[in-house]
């Protein structure tokens, strides 16, 4: 590695132009200092581009740095030679022997002397030019002269360590006394100070070019060691990544197998619930043909066929669907594992619902049940709900529409108004009694009152709490709803129960608790069931429900909806009536239909749905004959005759009410 080249620019790496020396002996073109410090916006001082080194800016700017003439001196030795003639001898060719820097020109011997002897040119720098092949030291000669006395500097001032002149050692001045020398003497005692730093400098800028080129060469090793490392570190990662790749191939490969053998599975389902709706179209059309192109002797022949191919069709459609198929999920694995296996992951089971599958209710009930639209009638112009009926014969019923209505209607089965009885009393629920008696509860008031057969009303009993659905046992005693607020949310200290009353009136139980837990929240309306249970309405917010009970506060079960099936809707129960065959019905104001079901609570299937007709459904009771009495949110009421199949088409199920 080379030293720096002395006549190239530090700044701009060319050769110098107008050299300018700074004070801490770096040379720059004078060009190129005077852009670094625009560069920099400097204003009294700057840092030396190369040794940061702070250097005072002249006043006069860039121009009063010193001229580096020794570089100068250099740059024309090299560009000059003997073969140069002398400039001022023209046009006589005579060759030249110096080169003024300042006045950038040749001189011969004679012009030379002459050239310096003038006063302007007197301190001019003046290089001997030297033949190419002689290869000389380059020799810069320039007279230094006094600023007080303009004499040339021939001594040296011990003292003050500066050039000075004749006058200024030989009369009175400010060296007068001081000890001098030659200047050649002076120079000669310098150069012997400077030369030993020049010389450990030369001494020196080898072993630091060395450690250069030792610390290039360890660069190289850095570059090979880190290439090295490189190509070790991609082997390995390609290596990890071929395992990584391996362990997650096995991962991908079971979790394909377990979704291959899932959906094996569930293609089977598909595919014989696809041959069951094929199985049954083709039988439902046969049937349909029979009955809309065949004579009434192939009707009448062909029904008991028909009814018992529709049985084993039931038997034919799959009795349950997929509960659930497993699914895979992926567990992310720890950092810190001990083994790739375990830091990679691993694979376990979840659960994935399916969807229910559709059983044929309406089939089943088809088969178990004759159910007939005896009648259905409007009550009132204005669509609102009717929240209570009560039959007193099979062919009468009292009717209530329009929540916090004070008025009830005693409507035939075919429609016709009878008679209004207005009450001063908003009316909650109403029962009616085989003696033509009528029982009312009303919230606003925490009372029941009785409708006599002469239409006169009495108080019946008082409450603290406010009365809802009501009902009568076989054992002729009073049910009551009772609540102490009608929000649907009970809090620590509310009070929800079922109230056991006599004929008379006199409080006989309080159905509150079963042991230590609350049974209900909100319950709204009852009945008793063959069994003598009672089965109650509960709409608590978010946890509806039919609560089943004995007349002792035994919980037996809940029914919260059909467990076998998907409603469209959350299921909502409003009214429930039980007949003597043991059915439980159960209004579903939500999914617009009745549900039926067994004593123990199941589901047996939708004895009415939105097909029907039927929209919202609220009040619901028996008349004597049996006949279910319906009241939907559009002010109408459907009366409708059912019987298990089997029975006498006159008996029907029917409450002891």
């Amino acid at each position: 590695m080379s030293t720096a080249d002395p006549l190239q620019c530090m700044i701009c790496s060319k050769r110098h132009k107008d050299p300018r020396i700074l004070e801490c002996f770096h040379s720059f073109c004078r060009e190129c200092i005077d852009k670094h410090i625009n560069k920099i916006e400097a204003k009294a001082s700057f840092a030396c581009p190369m040794c940061r080194t702070e250097i005072v800016i002249p006043k006069s700017g860039v121009k009063g740095f010193k001229v580096n003439y020794y570089i100068r001196a250099i740059q024309a030795s090299a560009a000059f030679s003997t073969f140069s003639n002398c400039d001022k001898c023209k046009p006589e060719t005579v060759e030249a022997v110096d080169r003024c820097l300042e006045c950038e020109s040749n001189y011969c011997d004679t012009c030379s002397n002459r050239h310096i002897d003038t006063d302007g040119h007197r301190d001019h720098h003046v290089i001997k030019l030297s033949k190419p092949e002689t290869k000389s030291i380059t020799q810069l000669s320039h007279k230094s002269y006094c600023e007080k006395h303009k004499e040339e500097n021939k001594f040296y001032c011990m003292l003050c360590e500066i050039p000075v002149c004749k006058e200024c050692v030989a009369k009175v001045s400010d060296h007068k006394g001081h000890k001098y020398k030659s200047i050649q003497e002076g120079a000669k005692e310098k150069r012997e100070k400077v030369n030993p730093m020049i010389k450990s400098m030369h001494e020196y800028l080898p072993c630091l070019q060395d450690y250069v080129k030792e610390m290039v060469d360890s660069k190289k090793l850095l570059d090979g060691y880190s290439q090295e490392a490189i190509t070790n570190i991609k082997n390995r990662c390609q290596f990890l990544k071929d395992q990584i790749d391996k362990v997650g191939n096995n991962l991908i490969a079971e979790v394909d197998s377990h979704k291959n053998g899932e959906n094996e599975r569930i293609d089977k389902h598909i595919e014989v619930t696809q041959h069951t709706i094929t199985s049954v179209s083709s039988i439902n059309n046969s049937v349909e043909e029979i009955l809309n192109l065949g004579n009434d002797a192939e009707v009448v022949l062909m029904c008991q066929r028909v009814q018992n191919r529709f049985k084993h069709v039931d038997k034919e459609i799959p009795q349950s669907g997929l509960k659930s198929c497993k699914s895979t999920t992926f567990h992310v694995g720890a950092d810190d594992a001990k083994c790739l296996e375990d830091m990679v992951g691993y694979c376990d089971d979840t659960d994935i619902k399916m969807p229910f599958l559709p059983l044929p209710w309406g089939l089943r009930i088809a088969l178990q049940f004759d159910v007939q639209l005896l009648f259905s009638f409007k009550v009132s112009e204005v669509m609102d709900t009717i929240h209570a009926i009560a039959p007193i014969s099979d062919k009468e019923a009292w009717i209530c529409c329009g929540w916090g209505t004070n008025q009830m209607h005693l409507f035939s089965n075919k429609g016709v108004k009878l008679r209004t009885q207005k009450l001063d009393i908003q009316i909650d629920d109403i029962h009616g009694r085989p003696n033509g008696e009528v029982y009312i509860s009303s919230y606003d008031g925490k009372k029941l009152v009785k409708l006599d057969q002469d239409l006169n009303v009495k108080d019946f009993v008082k409450l603290n709490w406010y009365p809802g659905g009501i009902t009568f046992t076989k054992k002729n005693q009073l049910l009551v709803c009772a609540v102490d607020s009608y929000v649907t949310t009970r809090g620590q200290a509310s009070r929800r129960m079922v109230i056991r009353m006599n004929e008379a009136g006199q409080i006989l139980d309080q159905i509150e608790e079963d042991g230590c837990q609350e049974i209900f929240c909100a319950p709204y309306r009852l009945h008793q069931n063959m069994l003598g249970d009672i089965c109650v309405s509960d709409r608590e917010e978010n946890n509806v429900r039919i609560t089943t009970l004995s007349t002792q506060g035994v919980v037996k079960h809940y029914y919260r909806g059909p467990s076998e099936i998907a409603l469209k809707k959350p299921f909502n129960p409003f009214g429930v009536v039980a007949d003597k065959s043991g059915n439980v019905l159960v209004a579903d104001w939500s999914n617009h239909a009745v549900h039926l079901l067994d004593l123990s609570g199941q589901f047996i299937g939708f004895l009415l749905s939105e097909k029907d007709g039927i929209r919202g459904p609220n009040a619901m009771a028996l008349d004597k004959e049996g006949h279910l009495w319906v009241g939907d949110t559009k002010s109408t009421v459907w009366i409708y005759k059912y019987a298990r199949k089997g029975e006498n088409g006159t008996q029907s199920p029917s409450t002891s009410q």
